[in-house]
C-alpha cells in the first residue's frame, strides 16, 4: 500500500491507496504546527483500523507540503513508524509537464504540481485549467502540457476572515452557500456577497483564460470546489481526490525501483 499525504494550510488530507491505484480510504485531519508524530500514528491508526486496513502493508509514502514546519514532524513519523523515507514532492521530481521559457518555477506549490499531475493523467496534452479552493485558491493553466500561467487568490473562508479581521461590527460567520444573492439578515448578506463574488471572480478568469485557450477544460476540487462548481456552468468537472490521485501518479513516476 501506499499513503499519500497531502498537507494544507488547513486540513491535511490522506490517502490510502493499493499498488494498482485503488483508493481505499482517505480522510481530513487538521493542519496543528504543534502536533506530534505520535499524535498523528494515533489518528491514522485509529482510522485505518475502523476501515480494516493494516498499516504494516504500507510500503512507501509520498508527501505533498504547503505547510514547510510541519514537514520534519512529518518525516519523524515516517521513519518511527514505517522506517520509510518519504518521498517529498518538489520540482526535482520527474513530472510530465514543463515550464513556459518565459516563467519563473522558483517557489512552484507542491499542492499545484500534484493537481496537474492527475489532470494529466486524465485528460493528457489537452488544453486545461485547473481551480483548487482551498485556503487560498489558485488556478494553473496548461496548453499541451506546458505550463503558462496561473493565480492566486484569497480562499473564502479567508475572505470572511479579512472582513471580521477589518471591521468593529460585522460578525465573524461561518460559510454556508446562501440561499439567495438577497440576505435577510447580516450574516445571510455576508454569505452572500462573499459567495456570489466569488463565484463572479471564477466567471471572469475563466473568460479570460478562454480568450486565450478556447478550447480550454475546465477542472475543479478542492474542499469548497462542489459548491462552486453547482453554481458555475463553465465548470467542466469536479474532481474531489484530484490532488491525492495526483500524488500516487507522481509516487509511480519516481519510486524507487
Amino acid at each position: 500500500m501506499i499513503l499519500a499525504f497531502d498537507i494544507g494550510n488547513t486540513h491535511i488530507v490522506t490517502g490510502i491507496y493499493n499498488e494498482n491505484g485503488k483508493l481505499l480510504t482517505n480522510f481530513r485531519m487538521a493542519t496543528e504546527n504543534n502536533t506530534t508524530e505520535d499524535q498523528l500514528f494515533s489518528c491514522i491508526k485509529n482510522i485505518s483500523d475502523f476501515n480494516n486496513i493494516n498499516l504494516k502493508d504500507v510500503k512507501d509514502i509520498i508527501i505533498s507540503s504547503v505547510v514547510p514546519n510541519i514537514n520534519v514532524i512529518f518525516e519523524y513519523l515516517c521513519k518511527k513508524y514505517f522506517n520509510i523515507t518519504p518521498i517529498i514532492v518538489n520540482l526535482d521530481l520527474k513530472l510530465p509537464f514543463t515550464f513556459a521559457k518565459h516563467l519563473n518555477s522558483n517557489g512552484f506549490g507542491a499542492d499545484r504540481i500534484i493537481n496537474i499531475v492527475k489532470a494529466m493523467d486524465l485528460y493528457g496534452n489537452r488544453n486545461f485549467v485547473t481551480f483548487d479552493f482551498g485556503t487560498a485558491s489558485t488556478y494553473e493553466v496548461l496548453e499541451k502540457g506546458v505550463y503558462i500561467g496561473g493565480g492566486i487568490l484569497p480562499g473564502i473562508n479567508m475572505s470572511i476572515n479579512a472582513l471580521f479581521g477589518n471591521t468593529a461590527k460585522l460578525p465573524k460567520v461561518e460559510f454556508q452557500k446562501p440561499s439567495s444573492i438577497l440576505g435577510r439578515d447580516t450574516v445571510e448578506q455576508i454569505q452572500a456577497g462573499i459567495f456570489f463574488g466569488y463565484v463572479g471572480q471564477i466567471r471572469e478568469i475563466i473568460r479570460r483564460v478562454k480568450e486565450i485557450l478556447p478550447d480550454v477544460l475546465v477542472i475543479a476540487t478542492g474542499g469548497l470546489g462542489a459548491n462552486i462548481s453547482m453554481e458555475l456552468s463553465e465548470i467542466d468537472v469536479y474532481l474531489p481526490n484530484l490532488a491525492t490521485d495526483g500524488l500516487f501518479e507522481l509516487y509511480k513516476m519516481n519510486r524507487k525501483i
